[in-house]
Order: C-alpha cells, then structure tokens, then sequence
C-alpha cells in the first residue's frame, strides 16, 4: 500500500464528525437563519435554470433528484478478482475521465469526513433527517467537473449560478455513472453528491491529491484553482491510493487575501489560520455567506465572487501551468504572479454584469443563451 504524505492542511487533534443539520444550506431552509432568510431561500427562484439545478416545486424537472434513486444499487454476483489495485486505480481513474471528469483521485475513506447525521434540506423535506450515518467502504474516488472560466466572471449574478448548477449536474452524472460501473465489476459503491453527500468533499479530494484547501475554503487544484464541482464516489473495491499533495497553494494563500478583500459579505478572514474541528484552516463565516446569497434573490441566488477573482482561477494554458509550478518553489514568484493578477485584473475586479434582470416590466431583459452565446464570442 503507497504511504501517504502528509496534506499541507494540518491535523492538530481529534478530528470530529459534522453534523449535516448544521449545514448553513440546511440551517437556512428550516428556519436556523430566521424567518426572512428562510422566505427567500426556499422561496421558488425567477430563475429557470436554478429550477432545473435545484429541487423546488416540481421535482421530476430536476435530474439530480431522480438520480438519488441509482446512487446505490444491486452488486453483479460475478464479482471479478482484483490482484493488482494499482493497475484497478488506473482503470477506474480512466474510467472516471470518459464518463466525464476533468479531474479523479484516489483516498482511503476517513470516517472522520462521513457526516454524522443526514441533515440536507431534501432529508428534512422526505422527513429522513437525523438518521445516523453508517458508511463502512474502505475507499473514496474524488472527482472534479471544471466550470467554464467566461461563465464565472459575472459572479454574482445568474450566469455564474448557471455554470455552478450545471457543475453540480455534471459532477453528480459522473458519480452516479462510475459508482454503477464499480458495481457492475460485483464490489459494493455508492454516489455523493449535491442532494445526495453522505461526505465532505473537499477534505476527501485533498486527501486524493487533487488539490490543497485555499483561504476560501475550497478545493484549489494545479489545473483550474478554485473553479471546479466536486462529487464523491465510496466502495470497497481494492484499489491503490494517491497522495496528498502540495503545489504551492497555502503559501500563495497566505500573502493573497484577495477572496477576503472582495467577498461581498466579508466571510472570508483576512487573518490566519485556526483550529476547526481538529484540522487548522481559514475559518469562514458561513452565516454571513448565507444570508448574502439569500440578500437579493431578484439579482443572484448564490454567490462565487471568491472563484471569480482569486488569481489561480485562470484558463488552463501554458503561461498559466508555468506560473502555479513555480509558485511551489518560489516566493519571489507568487508575490510576481499576485502583483501581475492585479495588474491585468485589479486588485477588486469588477464582476462582467452585475445580474440579468427577468422581471416583467423591467429593462430589456436578454435570455441567459443569449449572454453566454456572445460571452464566448468575445
């Protein structure tokens, strides 16, 4: 079995199991955060996007949910013998790559990162919330969905929700698929993701060695930084693991601070970091996050002003795979890489448009089709 090097996220003592009734998402929708915040968080979006994305009203619109159904299904009684898990990662990482990812690791599952409880607002709403959590498989694939650097740009506003929702779709169809296909070589698996996590995911993925956890407190992987969806998928198939790695992340991290500087609702520290939980990270204010995306549901439904200026989020071309390897190495280099992004970007970039208004009346309103056909145009 390969050893693990150590992840550049540091345990510092006993690391407790969450509880997923404590989900700001969650908290939101049953009331947590007040009545006002749970109006408009549950309230049914303007948006015809987020309500293909997301369950609202009419569930059979939304495909994430009927996939709930196949995220855990019947074992092929023949099971194939596996004699070499590392020559079995390779397939399943490949396969993984042809259903659709852009990104797959391997990890042995710490229990440590299986919530405690089940707590998603769907739960609540099937009356399934608060049910002990048993998830005994030995392994988790963490898989990564690039979303589209153009779309992110308008962070906040309806674009960016789309291309977020849509990761979330293609991150949860590659999890579904894959566990399916695992199942199918006899070994027990099952698919986690947005609506349907049994896990946290960014934990999992850093420990598969896609990434290391930024200030923002997401996955930042050497090819996309921050801008990517993440799903999860959980077996016992005998597999060979990857290592945690360290491409310069939390280093760049530490003299940035431009997610902070630009988060809207100042949820993001400034600071350094502390202990949550066991692990020491930059500690968001999730509430505040929260409580801005509910702050305004005629302009946004959610917000990834974080993704849209931090300076790894740029597209994955050959100056910009130069500049995050010698980032790793070189201090000099990520104070150049920062001084440049602020050059070309600024040191608070402006979002592309603010929001796309779709209420009646309104300025002339353009389709989201119609704004992300002449984005790529540009």
């Amino acid at each position: 079995m390969k050893t693990q090097a150590p992840s550049t996220t540091r345990i510092v003592g006993l690391q407790e199991k969450f509880d997923q009734r404590n989900q700001m998402h969650t908290q939101a929708a049953i009331g947590g955060l007040g009545e006002k915040v749970k109006e408009r968080w549950t309230r049914e979006s303007i948006d015809p996007f987020r309500r293909i994305f997301y369950p609202e009203l009419r569930a059979m619109n939304v495909p994430m949910r009927s996939w709930r159904k196949v995220a855990d299904g019947p074992l092929n009684p023949n099971k194939i013998e596996v004699n070499d898990p590392k020559h079995m990662a390779k397939i399943i990482k490949g396969a993984a790559l042809f259903l659709g990812a852009d990104l797959a690791g391997i990890c042995e599952l710490n229990q440590a990162y299986v919530y405690s409880h089940t707590g998603l607002r769907i739960d609540f709403a099937k009356g399934v919330d608060g049910q002990e959590i048993n998830l005994p498989h030995r392994y988790a694939v963490s898989l990564a969905v690039e979303m589209d650097y153009k779309r992110m740009r308008y962070a906040p506003g309806w674009i960016d929700n789309a291309e977020v929702g849509l990761g979330y779709l293609n991150a949860a169809k590659v999890a579904v698929s894959l566990a399916a296909y695992i199942r199918e070589l006899g070994y027990p698996a099952r698919a986690h993701f947005f609506i349907n996590e049994w896990v946290q995911h960014v934990p999992i993925a850093e420990a598969a060695g896609l990434g290391e956890l930024g200030r923002l407190g997401l996955l930042m992987s050497r090819e996309f930084g921050p801008r990517q969806r993440l799903s999860t998928v959980t077996t016992d198939l005998p597999l060979a693991v990857d290592s945690p790695v360290d491409i310069g992340v939390v280093k760049f991290c530490e003299i940035c601070g431009k997610c902070a500087q630009n988060c809207p609702s100042q949820a993001i520290p400034h600071g350094h970091k502390v202990m949550v939980r066991g692990v020491e990270k930059w500690q968001l204010d999730d509430e505040a996050c929260q409580r801005f995306w509910c702050s305004n549901p005629k302009r946004w439904n959610d917000c990834a002003r974080c993704v849209a200026v931090c300076p790894w989020n740029r597209p994955n071309v050959l100056h910009h795979r130069l500049a995050v390897k010698s980032n790793k190495h070189s201090h000099l280099a990520r104070k150049f890489l920062l001084w440049l992004d602020d050059v070309i970007r600024g040191k608070r970039p402006r979002p592309v448009v603010k929001w796309l208004d779709y209420r009646e009346g309104g300025r002339r309103a353009k389709s989201v089709l119609d704004l992300i056909r002449n984005q790529t145009k540009n």
